[in-house]
């Protein structure tokens, strides 16, 4: 009957213990990177048996794109522990109270002229810990919209305010204490210490700090596989265009992989190139122990920026008005693969330290070109018909002169992504100019100098009488009018030239002499008018004059 009770008791007290957690750091598998900063990472750790396995400092993720698989059920929370902080050891205050206390120390004291120095000799006193304050939550969500936890900003604490003792080193007992322990105080002027000597230093354990983790609470044995998104890692892509004789070019694609996320030991590396919609890549995932209901929301109801002005970056997100749609984690176990307008480049298993940067040769190939003299006019007018441009009615930056440039199918098997190009002939600079998107065998035009011996002039002017009735559109009053625009090249060179000449415009096109190549151009979907370009190949002779008239309609608003 006792052993029974004792089994019985054994049984009970045996399941009230915790389940024993185990200490883990899941390998990183894989990083894609984009060129926005976003990371795509796929980590994975071994499940022995089943249990509760802990990830310290685990990742700030990307909301809604954290994702575990398991051969079983996979449960995850996400929580705050203790957790021991080596560095903590030894690590100066500059305060004496603190940093000494415990320690026996013999005081030095000043004292009058032609007096011997005093000397004391005592315990530092070690004052009582600060008591921590606890963590609070603002649930006034609409009134603090972008509110966040201070306390575990990115998982950790920060550190408590250092105690002060006014002005004084206090030491352990009275001055005629017997023992040590005696519960006197004595308070020494530090204006008075001359000198201070460590007579014996106590040992000092590991001081401990908050850290979120994140708990898996695993049902079978077996491999664990984490992907989430992330940020903190990148790559620029760069190209050189060298010219090797006057028929063929060689490309060369290279990129530098900065590392600010994690160290890396041979981890699988792939580059990302489109524009996928990753409609929440402003948002922290709630898992993360520096989120809170009031910044998640605020997050959410804010508007991510759109970036895209400089050159030599290419916004890979696409936002869009669907919010609720958002772009699927993409598989990267195949090297070079490409899913709808997405490609893959691998750069096989790297090793990068944190803040590490890499620069390496991605791809190379050959094909043939031509040089030719690009001249492209802009479209000086707004949505609604309405010329912007300066008052001499050119760019300030000069983008509408000609300009000597190559032309060439993009050679290699994956699109061409919007990055710099250097353009070399016979191994000497000529120029840099941006690339933009180009898939492979489309054509691709990069400016290397500008053509000084090559004049260019355009005007256009209304055709007078041609003003239409006037008509209403959106609440605003529109006429249509007709406008008459001229172009003219003058070659000033002692050989022909190839003209690749575009010229844009807003309206609906009338005539155009010499057959020109039109396209819509796809910015003007908010525009009352079409965006037109219109596109001539010709060959201008030495010292020849071309010039060329087009005809079109445009709505204004009045």
């Amino acid at each position: 009957m006792k052993r029974a009770a004792f089994l019985l008791l054994l049984i009970t007290t045996s399941r009230a213990l915790p389940a024993e957690e185990i200490a883990i750091q899941p390998n990183i598998d894989s990083v894609g990177l984009f060129k926005n900063g976003l990371c795509v990472v796929h980590a994975s750790f071994e499940a022995g048996a089943p249990g509760i396995y802990r990830w310290e400092d685990p990742p700030r993720c990307v909301h809604g794109t954290f994702f575990v698989e398991s051969e079983g059920s996979v449960v995850v929370r996400s929580t705050a522990r203790k957790v021991a902080d080596p560095d903590s050891v030894n690590l100066p205050t500059g305060t004496l109270q603190t940093d000494l206390a415990g320690a026996t120390v013999r005081l030095t004291l000043s004292t009058a002229p032609n007096t011997p120095p005093a000397e004391i000799t005592g315990i530092v006193w070690k004052m009582p810990e600060p008591k921590e304050t606890p963590r609070v939550w603002n649930t006034q969500y609409e009134s603090d919209p972008f509110s966040y936890s201070s306390r575990l900003h990115n998982g950790t604490v920060p550190p408590a305010p250092v105690p002060s003792t006014g002005g004084f080193l206090v030491l352990q007992g009275s001055e005629d204490a017997k023992e040590p322990a005696d519960t006197g105080r004595r308070f020494v002027s530090l204006g008075s210490i001359t000198r201070v000597e460590v007579l014996e230093m106590p040992r000092r354990d590991a001081g401990t700090r908050e850290q979120g983790v994140l708990l898996f609470v695993v049902a079978k044995p077996g491999p664990v596989r984490i992907t989430y998104l992330t940020k903190g890692a990148t790559w620029a892509p760069s190209y050189f265009v060298d010219l090797k004789d006057a028929k063929t070019l060689r490309l060369n694609q290279t990129a530098v992989v900065k590392n600010e996320l994690m160290s890396l030991t041979g981890v699988e590396l792939s580059l990302i190139s489109g524009f996928p919609n990753v409609a929440f890549s402003h948002v922290d995932s709630p898992l993360w122990q520096g989120s809170t209901l009031a910044g998640f929301f605020g997050q959410l109801s804010s508007q991510p920026g759109r970036g895209g002005s400089s050159l030599m970056m290419q916004n890979t997100m696409a936002y869009n008005n669907r919010g609720a749609e958002a772009m699927a984690l993409p598989d990267l176990q195949e090297p070079g693969a490409a899913s709808e307008d997405l490609h893959f480049e691998s750069l096989g298993k790297q090793t990068l330290a944190k803040g590490d940067a890499l620069s390496l040769e991605v791809a190379a190939g050959e094909t043939s070109y031509e040089r030719v003299v690009e001249w492209t006019v802009p479209d000086t007018r707004n949505a609604h018909g309405q010329y912007t441009g300066n008052e001499q009615g050119t760019p300030a930056d000069g983008s509408d002169d000609p300009w000597d440039a190559v032309t060439f199918e993009n050679p290699l098997k994956f699109p061409m992504t919007t990055a710099s190009a250097t353009i070399r002939d016979g191994g000497k600079f000529r120029g840099q100019s941006r690339s933009d998107w180009t898939n492979p065998g489309q054509r691709n035009c990069l400016r290397i100098t500008k053509a000084l011996s090559v004049q260019a002039d355009h005007t256009e002017v209304e055709e007078p009488g041609k003003r239409e009735q006037e008509i209403w559109i959106g609440g605003r009053r529109y006429f249509r009018s007709t406008v008459k625009g001229t172009a003219t090249v003058h070659n000033y060179r002692g050989q022909p030239v190839t003209l690749l000449m575009r010229i844009r415009f807003s309206g609906e096109l009338q005539e155009a002499e010499l057959a020109p190549q039109d396209t819509l151009r796809h910015e003007g979907v908010f525009s009352v008018n079409p965006r037109h370009q219109l596109e001539w190949k010709l060959a201008v002779a030495a010292g020849a004059e071309q010039k060329i008239t087009y005809q079109y309609s445009v709505l204004v608003s009045n």
